[in-house]
């Protein structure tokens, strides 16, 4: 990746350069349109090189930089698919009320989780459990009220194993 932008800013650099030793842009512009085909083609090559590497390089680090992100969480905590799922769950529809670190949310309405579970509650299957036993039942305590059933099953599963990955982290 480094020598991607290293060679990137080489080839720009050297346009400059060349572009300067022909007199400027005013003397390019005059030795292209002076010079054969064959000249025309390569500088049309170049250009088009040049063109396709920006847009390859930045590409390639998107493809394969996301899935080894994806599965980090805050504290270093590596997640599984089935918490990966969780976290963008979580994302969707517990974030507006509930303050998580690792799932970048700061509502203010339910508990911050980082607290309430990192830190009251030792273990993480108790932290699933907690989890899993507010999103089948609801909680009506602090300035709102959450509704029962917003996730079931594997969902809801996802969900708890998620926050009790990394609540406190």
């Amino acid at each position: 990746m480094v020598y991607g932008f290293l060679i990137f800013w080489l080839v720009i650099g050297l346009a400059v350069f060349f572009t300067a030793m022909r007199g400027g842009p005013r003397g390019a512009r005059e030795s292209l349109h002076t010079e054969n085909r064959a000249g025309q083609r390569a500088v049309l090559a170049a250009v088009t090189v040049v063109f396709a590497f920006g847009l390859v390089v930045p590409a390639l680090v998107l493809a394969f930089n996301g899935a080894d992100k994806a599965s980090v969480a805050a504290g270093g905590v590596h997640l599984n698919a089935e918490q990966q799922h969780g976290r963008y769950l979580f994302s969707q529809s517990c974030a507006v009320c509930h303050t998580l670190r690792a799932a970048k949310s700061n509502g203010m309405i339910g508990p911050n989780l980082d607290i309430r579970l990192g830190s009251q509650i030792p273990t993480e299957a108790g932290r699933r459990e907690l989890v899993l036993n507010a999103i089948a039942e609801g909680r009506a305590r602090g300035l709102g009220q959450m509704p029962a059933q917003l996730y079931q099953g594997k969902d809801a599963e996802a969900i708890a194993s998620f926050v009790a990955a990394v609540a406190g982290h």
